[in-house]
């Protein structure tokens, strides 16, 4: 395991006595430690990632998934809280607040990260809301605190994180429109919540242009679909007759509500299923609309590229089209050699490129 600050962290689990209750509280910075947590019964797991639920549910761990929703633990209950600080500041002051809330007079928060994501900054405003004195540690790059909850005297601000918000509406060429035109919400805790991803709107302005359009009862798979720009852009423009059945996965517990919210506002037929990847869903697609994430944690991946573009190969009919908008400078032409017998560049504004994918290939 590379990450210094989960590091500590297990390090401090493991030597903390076995019979005390706690909560984990686990992002996408967490997947890599599920494999190393020891099992222990009073130890309750909340995640907003499915793939990392999924994980510790393989390890015979207690998990939830929500959007680190903590109401169902009550007040002053816990007697640890262990958290590896998220990448977003809304994240991290929910989750300190709430944190505050459930631990026990005394009770301890347990709190990591590194120096490059303001760790030292956050681990002073969490001694600042638990009431105590600063308690911080330099490990390497990683920052780490043990703060014990004394008198709650202030709280962080956080009161917009469980709030959805609208989006400015934009056109296909990402200029702002006025009123009337398609509006979406979003909330923090997802990748590009508080704006249209140009990527996105690069791909579905290409398609337009191609004349990918269609009034034929089709069925389209969003993957990695975000708050659902792709889905509800596309039912408006280019697949807007009403027999067209969508259906948006994403691993992000965040995105599944927004995404859930838009397509419901918009009325459109469509399922949300949380998934890493689409490997929960079983049925293949006409269309498959997609722009992989290449962040996994806080690093860079272009093997998650190649594993959505695998994923398009299992649930595309082999008729379909799979359209994928990648960053330029990926080379994900030659990661679909293996999956599609057919790769077709539409586009590149040198800053992303749009590829048609078709004629998925079987398994051996």
């Amino acid at each position: 395991m590379n990450d210094p600050a989960l590091h500590w962290l297990l390090e401090h689990y493991h030597n903390a006595p076995a019979a005390i209750d706690s909560v984990w509280l686990c992002d996408e910075a967490s997947r890599e430690f599920t494999d190393h947590l020891a099992v222990r019964a009073q130890t309750q797991f909340i995640s907003n990632r499915w793939d990392v639920c999924e994980r510790l549910k393989a390890h015979q761990h207690g998990v939830t998934f929500n959007d680190f929703d903590l109401s169902a633990i009550a007040d002053n209950s816990q007697e640890r809280v262990y958290y590896r600080i998220s990448k977003e500041k809304p994240v991290v002051h929910h989750i300190i607040n709430a944190a505050a809330r459930v631990l026990q007079p005394e009770g301890e928060l347990v709190i990591a990260g590194l120096k490059n994501e303001g760790a030292k900054n956050f681990l002073d405003k969490a001694a600042q809301v638990m009431g105590c004195s600063k308690a911080t540690q330099k490990h390497g790059l990683a920052y780490s605190a043990q703060l014990s909850k004394r008198q709650i005297s202030v709280l962080l601000d956080d009161s917009d994180y469980s709030r959805l918000r609208p989006i400015a509406p934009l056109n296909n060429t990402g200029q702002t429109q006025g009123a009337g035109e398609l509006l979406l919400w979003s909330k923090p805790g997802q990748f590009g919540w508080q704006k249209i991803d140009a990527g996105s709107a690069f791909l579905l302005s290409t398609l337009a242009q191609q004349n990918m359009s269609s009034n034929e009862p089709l069925t389209v798979l969003d993957l990695g679909c975000g708050y659902g720009y792709l889905s509800c852009r596309a039912a408006q423009t280019l697949f807007n007759t009403p027999q067209t059945a969508f259906t948006l996965t994403d691993n992000n517990a965040a995105a599944l509500r927004s995404a859930h919210y838009n397509c419901e506002q918009l009325g459109l037929d469509a399922t949300v299923v949380p998934s890493d990847a689409g490997t929960e869903i079983a049925q293949r697609f006409d269309v498959i609309l997609c722009n992989p994430p290449f962040h996994q944690g806080f690093n860079v991946s272009d093997d998650l590229t190649e594993r959505f573009i695998a994923s398009a190969g299992e649930h595309l009919q082999p008729g379909g089209q799979a359209y994928f908008v990648v960053n330029a400078f990926i080379g994900a032409e030659q990661k679909a050699k293996a999956h599609f017998a057919e790769c077709r560049e539409l586009a590149n504004n040198r800053q992303f490129k749009v590829l048609a994918l078709s004629k998925p290939r079987s398994k051996p």
